[in-house]
């Protein structure tokens, strides 16, 4: 049976980058989006729930026995609570919320649902959330690049020390691990940290093999 994943509309292109990779990484996405944004939407393979002001309607006509994952990263904190503690009720294993207080923060973790907090790095706290494979190469001018990715259990980068893997690419790297960013050339790189780096494609690319 397919993996399902249940993911609000964010109104800017969070949602837009999580449905991708949550369909990357095999999963059936569901979106919940208001009428004028479902156009947005109809490139990705996702199912989309129309948002109406009857929100408990919408809800139920979704099967929450198939979903294992859902985000709500909504700017209405209050939407976002509304929502995961339905999906919470309904068995949902991982329910995410971005949220702007902590007060909201609070009352989400008490709940056991996963909170981030908007001024974080708010897609790569959800990526190592949520385990999710991800890797992105955005080039620069030339042949400089930026390298995003989530290090895995799997990656060759694993182990290694941020300087290490400097010397042999040229690129400059650097880690976002919790709330902290690390550049220390002598720090090994570990499973979950988002690692962001600037230098030739081509070795950029290898790294992601």
């Amino acid at each position: 049976m397919a993996r399902e994943a249940l993911v609000l509309d964010s109104n800017d292109d969070l949602a837009l980058q999580l449905v991708r990779v949550l369909a990357e990484n095999g999963y059936v996405v569901r979106v919940l989006v208001p009428r004028e944004r479902t156009k947005i939407f109809e490139k990705f393979p996702v199912y989309i729930h129309t948002l109406s002001e009857n929100y408990e309607k919408v809800v139920k006509d979704i099967d929450f026995s198939k979903i294992e994952v859902a985000v709500f990263p909504s700017p209405n904190d209050m939407l976002n609570l509304y929502f995961a503690r339905f999906a919470k009720s309904q068995g949902v294993p991982i329910v995410v919320i971005t949220t702007r207080s902590s007060q909201a923060a609070k009352q989400a973790e008490e709940l056991g649902i996963e909170a981030v907090v908007v001024y974080h790095c708010v897609l790569s706290r959800m990526l190592r959330i949520l385990n999710l494979r991800f890797a992105r190469i955005v080039p620069i001018r030339g042949e400089v690049a930026m390298l995003e990715m989530v290090v895995t259990a799997d990656s060759k980068l694993l182990g290694r020390k941020i300087g290490e893997v400097e010397e042999e690419t040229g690129a400059k790297v650097s880690i976002v691990r919790g709330d902290d960013f690390v550049t220390s050339p002598e720090e090994e790189i570990q499973e979950g940290d988002y690692l962001v780096a600037i230098g030739p494609q081509g070795d950029l690319q290898r790294l992601t093999e």
